[in-house]
């Protein structure tokens, strides 16, 4: 069906998430930031603006490690690296980031040390956003009675984004209460782009990781994976 076949248009590419946990409390903002790193786009301390992890005394940073792989602009493929290179990345561009906080330079009265990490690695995070990729996505309204498309990469404003998976549930329940009650004025079924309608169908081998041969791994077929993961 041509509705779900634009989707092929839109190319996953992978992220890394990671959680550090410090004994020492950072002098940070309540709030998400975009970070001047070109590894960390952006990180915030979970203990300053998360409940969950609220703490006065020491810091949790939550880390968006992008891009990780050549598809996604990056010079190396993080992705399959182990743990332990991408924490010594990371902790090398947090020097750069609170050089009076982390790193050897700091005081060591006001020093943060590492207390445990998580690396969480998600091949297909996002759709690669590369100039032309808007006209191939699918609109809330499909041509299957009942089905209703929600995500990031539907259409809506946003590029792949939380913020852009929550406005597309939110026009995704728009059609819901449409169709429920028998309104006209509906914006309907987005039209197919017409490359997708003359484009042959070719079979594609699954985006992921390379493994060892007769290895298998979640991250391998586009799952999440967080620990346990070493460099084939």
């Amino acid at each position: 069906m041509p509705y779900f076949r634009q989707l092929d248009e839109l190319e996953g590419i992978p992220v890394i998430n990671i959680q550090i946990w410090f004994d020492r409390k950072l002098n940070s903002v309540d709030g998400l930031c975009f970070s001047r790193s070109p590894l960390l786009s952006v990180y915030a301390d979970m203990s300053t603006c998360c409940e969950e992890y609220a703490s006065n005394d020491k810091s949790m940073l939550e880390l968006v490690f992008a891009p990780c792989s050549p598809e996604a602009g990056s010079p190396l493929n993080w992705i399959a690296k182990p743990d332990s290179d991408i924490i010594d990345a990371t902790m090398k561009e947090l020097e750069r980031l609170f050089p009076l906080e982390i790193g050897p330079d700091a005081p060591e009265e006001k020093r943060a040390n590492v207390v445990k990490s998580t690396v969480v690695r998600v091949p297909r995070s996002v759709y690669a956003a590369v100039p032309g990729r808007n006209k191939y996505r699918p609109s809330q309204e499909s041509p299957i009675e009942n089905f209703i498309m929600a995500g990031d990469y539907a259409t809506q404003k946003y590029l792949g984004s939380m913020e852009g998976a929550v406005l597309s549930g939110k026009l995704a329940a728009e059609v819901i209460c449409d169709k429920f009650m028998g309104r006209a004025e509906r914006k309907g079924v987005k039209e197919v782009h017409s490359s997708v309608l003359t484009k042959q169908i070719e079979e594609r081998t699954p985006a992921g990781i390379a493994m060892e041969k007769g290895r298998v791994s979640p991250t391998s077929y586009g799952g999440g994976q967080q620990g346990g993961f070493e460099n084939p």
